[in-house]
């Protein structure tokens, strides 16, 4: 089943969007892992976000406005999490850049139009 881009995604968004979507996967995988070790409201969070990380990136394939919300949302509740659990202000700064990224990539004009006008 190919992506729908309605050939005004940027290609570098693409990229940066299926690379985004196998690390999530791998970081969903090892969350499974973890709840299955050990069953903790710390482990369960962390599965959920994943799932809804791995959904909101598959959304913005279909231009969801929505979706880059929701991604921004999980973004922000990785970040609250990496400073509870005591990663440091600047480390758990580093986790916001992706979202950042996504947000840059969708600025590029194809065809005269950004890609975040594009988004439903």
């Amino acid at each position: 089943m190919p992506i729908q881009t309605k050939n005004k995604m940027h290609t570098l968004l693409i990229v940066y969007l299926l690379i985004t979507l196998i690390a999530s996967m791998y970081v969903l995988k090892n969350n499974i892992k973890d709840v299955l070790n050990e069953t903790s409201s710390k482990n369960i969070t962390l599965l959920i976000v994943s799932l809804l990380d791995i959904f909101f990136t598959i959304m913005l394939f279909k231009w969801k406005k929505w979706a880059l919300y929701g991604l921004g949302m999980t973004t922000f509740v990785i970040f609250i999490y990496n400073l509870t659990e005591g990663f440091g202000f600047l480390v758990s700064l580093l986790g916001l850049f992706g979202f950042v990224i996504i947000c840059a990539l969708l600025l590029l004009k194809k065809e005269g139009n950004n890609g975040y006008h594009n988004l439903e």
